[in-house]
């Protein structure tokens, strides 16, 4: 078992029993981003990898007519920089034994689950509505009804009723992965040389028009109707567009950033323009939240003008610093 990973259940925990990476700092835009990543940043960080070397897939982001790309890291990626490969774990039982089987051998085991029984949750969906997230187990005592797992921003833990419901049974079993050693994991000028060839594979998959475009196009396109639902409506709406855009271009600018601080290229001007591309999208959450409040869509898609800009600034800049490379 890794030693990252081999933590003892002894000492029950409802709060990080580490510090979060950095990646996840209180200080940035979007200190979470969404479940997916968000765990897979911490996963890495359990094992003492550096999660800024695989973030370059965030330049493949698109508008996918409704909201934009649900971004993940790649599987090839992921095996390609740190030795881990992705596999299908079949639940011809139920998710709590085939789990612990997988804990037991140290492998984490990744499955939507409801956020109403994660603790870590408090304040939002916890006890109050059911949700689909994702969860890293990382070890469970079926006896204790205890499990060790991984959320969002950090690593927390869980009993007793949550515990069961939890693993409770449906009509239909959850999809579940679980996450293996498959070679060794790159470090140092290695790390970072793939790091820009996975890059500049990226960049050739990006999107060839511009996604803010397309959003503001789409936004233009509805009524005020679309802006006098209930604030729920609100909440899913901006998490699938403003947050996905924003948190996506915050980690492609700690990306680049990191990749300059290795001495792999200077991408300065491509990491501070995507950067200023999340911070505009959070902005403009807030000016999407004021028109909900208003119930008035009125001016609102132009006020995307900055970050459409910015996009095509973020990508000018980075070919730059790339065909200097």
């Amino acid at each position: 078992m890794s030693a990252a990973l081999a933590l003892s259940l002894d000492a029950p925990r409802t709060e990080t029993s580490a510090a979060p990476h950095t990646l996840h700092a209180p200080d940035r835009t979007w200190p979470e981003t969404n479940c997916y990543v968000d765990l897979w940043i911490e996963l890495l960080h359990l094992r003492g990898l550096e999660p800024e070397a695989m973030l370059g897939f965030t330049l493949r982001q698109d508008f996918e007519g409704d909201q934009f790309t649900f971004f993940k890291p790649k599987a090839a990626d992921l095996e390609a920089l740190y030795g881990l490969e992705i596999l299908e774990l079949a639940l011809y039982e139920d998710l709590e034994s085939h789990a612990r089987v997988q804990a037991e051998r140290g492998l984490p085991v990744l499955v939507e689950v409801n956020a109403f029984f994660l603790p870590d949750t408090a304040g939002t969906t916890y006890r109050r509505e059911a949700s689909k997230t994702t969860v890293g187990i990382l070890a469970l005592d079926p006896r204790e009804r205890r499990l060790d797992y991984l959320h969002n921003a950090g690593r927390f833990a869980l009993s007793g009723e949550d515990y069961d419901g939890l693993f409770a049974r449906g009509e239909l079993l959850p999809y579940a992965e679980f996450v293996k050693p498959c070679g060794p994991a790159l470090a140092g000028p290695e790390l970072a040389g793939a790091a820009l060839a996975l890059l500049r594979r990226h960049r050739a998959h990006a999107p060839s028009a511009n996604p803010v475009t397309a959003f503001r196009a789409a936004l233009a396109g509805k009524d005020d109707a679309f802006v006098q639902r209930p604030l729920s409506a609100f909440h899913a709406y901006a998490f699938n567009t403003t947050r996905q855009l924003g948190a996506n271009f915050e980690l492609l600018g700690s990306h680049l950033a990191w990749l300059t601080a290795q001495g792999a290229g200077s991408f300065d001007e491509a990491a501070e323009a995507a950067t200023r591309l999340s911070q505009e999208a959070k902005a403009f959450q807030f000016q999407l939240a004021r028109a909900y409040a208003r119930g008035k869509l009125v001016g609102l898609p132009e006020r995307l003008a900055g970050a459409e800009a910015t996009y095509a600034a973020v990508f000018q800049a980075l070919d730059r610093a790339l065909a200097a490379g």
